[in-house]
């Protein structure tokens, strides 16, 4: 009798040591799950606080400059990224109403730097596609500047009023709607400025090959400048709104019949008298030139301008001098005297 209540007893005392035991457990797996809980009730409490509760969510897309509208939206403070997709162009952002108007200058500039230089460089890669990828970019960087320093005709309404008029379709987007696609702003609110920045950008491409076939004729007329000996010579350069003439230092005029003969036979269109002074220069290659510019309001690329790129420092304005005056009064006909060899009279 004493041996069974014996082992009754230690068979009591082994299953309370395991009940103790599963209870202590329980505890301690009990006390771990209430801190992770506290914990994350924290977080989440601090995430409804500020998300859920005051927080909207916002689905963008961008095909243009789409890695740096992420870079700008993830510096905003109270502006949470939660899904970015670059092969799609697509990104999910939250943000508290604090955030609103500040997520809305950001998305606004940015329309106006980023996405425009991007849309512009890409616009003129389609259409010019001769052109170099520095060249596309210089472009690029040029029109942005342009329309952002409000120096062009944008649609009768200036770089500010854009802004502002986009910036307030932003507003309402951001307050009211869940989805935003700048290309699609830019197709609703930017039609006539994207219109009238394409229009200008034709303009400067247009401009600028005329540049570059300028410089190149500069540079070419540089080089055969080079081959010629440089003489001891003086020659007065007359420039006047409808020809060019050449004198020397005692006001013969110059002419060279081999010079021209040359010029037209290797010519296919009619030579100017700007062609025929410019050939005969740069053959005589003098190392003294007397600039008489009386054509101060042509356009550009002006014969003046022409030969101060070519000759350089060999060239001398006469700053307005007394023959210039006295062509002018006599509506630059030239006073020559034909029993001199063709002399023209000059009073310095």
């Amino acid at each position: 009798m004493s041996y069974r209540r014996r082992g009754l007893r230690w068979r009591f005392l082994f299953l309370y040591r395991k009940w103790v035991y599963t209870v202590c457990r329980f505890l301690i797996l009990l006390l771990d799950c209430s801190f992770v809980h506290d914990k994350a009730s924290g977080v989440r409490k601090e995430f409804l606080k500020e998300g859920l509760v005051n927080v909207r969510t916002l689905n963008m897309t961008s095909e243009n400059a789409f890695p740096a509208l992420v870079d700008k939206l993830s510096s905003v403070r109270g502006v949470t990224i939660i899904h970015a997709d670059g092969g799609h162009h697509a990104l999910s952002v939250g943000y508290d109403e604090q955030a609103a108007e500040d997520l809305c200058n950001v998305l606004t500039t940015f329309l106006f730097s980023d996405w425009l230089f991007a849309w512009l460089q890409a616009a003129l890669n389609q259409e010019y596609r001769h052109l170099s990828d520095d060249e596309i970019e210089y472009l690029t960087l040029v029109l942005v500047h342009e329309v952002r320093a409000n120096e062009l005709a944008l649609g009768n309404r200036s770089f500010e009023e854009w802004y502002a008029r986009t910036k307030a379709g932003m507003r309402t987007v951001l307050t009211t709607g869940k989805a935003l696609s700048m290309e699609g702003v830019a197709r609703f609110r930017l039609r006539w400025f994207l219109k009238s920045v394409t229009a200008a950008s034709r303009e400067r491409v247009q401009q600028f090959l005329l540049d570059r076939e300028y410089e190149e004729s500069v540079a070419m007329l540089r080089y055969l400048l080079e081959t010629q000996p440089e003489t001891a010579q003086e020659l007065h350069v007359f420039s006047a709104p409808d020809r060019v003439w050449i004198t020397d230092a005692t006001g013969r005029l110059v002419r060279d019949r081999e010079v021209t003969e040359a010029a037209l036979s290797e010519s296919t269109v009619d030579l100017s008298s700007e062609d025929l002074a410019m050939s005969i220069l740069i053959t005589r290659s003098p190392c003294k030139i007397v600039l008489h510019d009386m054509n101060e309001g042509a356009q550009w690329p002006s014969f003046a301008e022409t030969l101060g790129r070519v000759f350089a420092e060999r060239v001398r304005k006469c700053n307005h001098c007394s023959t210039c005056q006295q062509l002018k009064q006599a509506q630059y006909i030239l006073p020559v005297d034909t029993s001199n060899d063709y002399r023209l009279k000059r009073n310095h």
